[in-house]
């Protein structure tokens, strides 16, 4: 080992009361690069352990000066930091053995061993830390996944592993759910005809399968599914995992969008469409009665008239019009003919109209007329304009969504870029939202969601964004707050849930965590930061307000 094989100087507390011991520990690990502090009381390790700037590893003596011990102080940090700590101890007997077990540390290396022992020990609970961390980031990353998740034997079939968000949808515990199998969620399944679908994967003649289905949750009901299955290498072996998006939503929403497509067909199919004829010198010369209630316009006004006089709305428009006629005259040909167009249409009373236009064009004569039937979609651009909120904003609370307050959290941090401004983002998480829903039901549990955020919207500035992140979790957008302002909001907001009174289910509390921008954040940064602060006030006691990091 030498100084260069340490990338990064990494911090060692050295917690041992022998002074010697220390300073023979010490100027090892100071030759080999480490930086190194020492102490001979856990009071002090626990202090140094759980301050600004905490070290990278802690070798922990057992017996130490002061009321609390070796393990005692190792068990308080861990509470906090997850630090790796490797004891120091002059004898290996079962009963220290035992001791150290009952720590969640990192081995041990007896005192008066060889330099190298103990820098070996050192450098590989170092790296064993950093890979537990790694881990246990991409653990966290596929359990609070949004999707649900499931590793399956590919054998036995049975689950490995299902993540949160699946087991909540399906309502199972994950005891309930090691002892089942993909064809216990999917009722049209059999085991021939699953293994059958899942061949190509085992054959290795596919890397990816991808399928729609139902699940079936514990109390029975139904949903759609988009299935995205692949097979891994694990331990070995092989295991299935099974990336799966819940269609609900989606049906929801195109059930919606066709329900309101078949609308607007009976729509036009019980009203007449405007017929209009337009001869080959651009004068009118048919128009139905339908034309007439669309436009205004009586028959006996525009027959022999220039239509587009009347009709087209402004002045560069009806230029472009005679440029384009022009051409229609000696051809019979246009930019529209065939067509169907969109456009803006001036009713007699002077207000526009939405219309969609459909010409073609009729010879007669040796000219060339065109044929054009039209009709008033004011009502489908503004059914468009509904569905485009429906996109946006969440069913159940009538607040944005998250896919639109990502949108809004990207284009506000580009602002402050340029600006300098300052903006905060408030995370809320409903305390104990699920005791809720076992409690009283989940139409009560929609029923404080839905008071929650009519409160919340009836508080904040126009300017602000609240939107529904996932679940029981909310976020607003403070354009142009300082956090020390947007504390006070948060403030006020979690007394203001507290003191309300919720029909069926009383009162409610909620944790807060705050986080203001800081140059270089991302959404994902800023997020985070502020999704840890309010779990910090989860585990402060929940009802309460976070908006920086605590060493209690």
């Amino acid at each position: 080992m030498s100084n260069t094989s340490i990338q990064k100087k990494k911090k060692i507390l050295v917690v041992e009361d022998s002074r010697l011991t220390s300073q023979v520990i010490t100027d090892i690990l100071n030759e080999y690069g480490y930086a190194v502090e020492a102490t001979a009381a856990g009071e002090k390790a626990v202090q140094k352990a759980c301050g600004s700037n905490p070290p990278d590893l802690i070798l922990m003596d057992i017996e130490l000066q002061g009321e609390m011990n070796g393990i005692d102080a190792a068990n308080r940090i861990l509470r906090f930091r997850d630090i790796p700590i490797v004891f120091l101890t002059a004898n290996t007997s079962g009963e220290i053995f035992e001791k150290i077990k009952s720590v969640k540390g990192y081995g041990f290396v007896e005192k008066g061993t060889d330099k190298y022992a103990l820098l070996s020990t050192v450098e590989m609970a170092l790296k064993l830390h950093e890979a537990n961390r790694e881990a246990n980031f991409y653990k966290q990353v596929v359990e609070n996944s949004l999707n649900e998740i499931y590793v399956f034997h590919p054998e036995t079939l049975k689950f490995i592993m299902v993540n949160r968000g699946a087991r909540e949808n399906l309502g199972y515990t994950m005891a309930e759910l090691a002892n089942m199998t993909p064809l216990d969620l999917k009722p049209e399944f059999k085991t021939e005809n699953f293994k059958k679908l899942i061949g190509p994967l085992t054959e290795g003649k596919q890397e990816k399968i991808k399928f729609n289905t139902v699940h079936r949750r514990k109390d029975g009901s139904l949903y759609p599914v988009e299935v995205h299955l692949q097979q891994h290498t694990h331990s070995g072996g092989n295991v299935y995992v099974a990336v799966v998006f819940d269609l609900t939503e989606i049906k929801e929403m195109e059930e919606e969008l066709q329900s309101r497509e078949e609308q607007l067909k009976n729509i036009t199919r019980t009203a007449w469409d405007a017929i209009i004829m337009i001869d080959e010198k651009g004068r009118t010369s048919f128009w139905n009665p339908a034309a007439e209630k669309l436009f205004g316009y009586r028959r006996e006004e525009v027959i022999g008239k220039e239509l587009h006089r009347l009709l087209v709305p402004h002045e560069e428009a009806y230029r472009q019009y005679k440029e384009a006629f022009q051409r229609f005259q000696f051809s019979g040909k246009g930019n529209v003919i065939g067509k169907t167009v969109e456009m803006k249409a001036r009713h007699k009373n002077g207000g526009l109209l939405d219309v969609e236009l459909s010409i073609n064009a009729l010879q007669h004569k040796g000219g060339w007329q065109a044929v054009a039937v039209v009709r008033d979609i004011s009502q489908r651009k503004r059914l468009e304009e509904e569905l485009r909120l429906l996109s946006v904003t969440d069913a159940l609370t009538s607040v944005y969504n998250r896919r639109y307050f990502t949108q809004k959290l990207e284009e506000e941090i580009e602002r402050a870029k340029r600006s300098g401004s300052k903006f905060s983002l408030i995370m809320l998480d409903i305390d104990r939202f699920k005791s809720i829903n076992d409690r009283f039901g989940h139409n009560a549990g929609d029923c404080v969601l839905k008071n929650m955020t009519e409160m919340i919207k009836n508080r904040i500035r126009k300017i602000d964004c609240l939107a529904r992140w996932g679940g029981e979790e909310f976020v607003i957008l403070l354009p142009d707050t300082p956090v020390e302002k947007a504390v006070i909001l948060a403030e006020e907001l979690r007394q203001n849930l507290s003191q309300m009174d919720i029909p069926g289910v009383g009162r409610v509390t909620a944790s807060f965590g705050v986080a203001g921008f800081r140059p270089g954040d991302t959404v994902d940064t800023l997020v985070q930061r502020a999704d840890d602060l309010m779990y910090e006030a989860k585990a402060a006691g929940r009802n309460c307000v976070r908006y920086r990091e605590e060493c209690k």
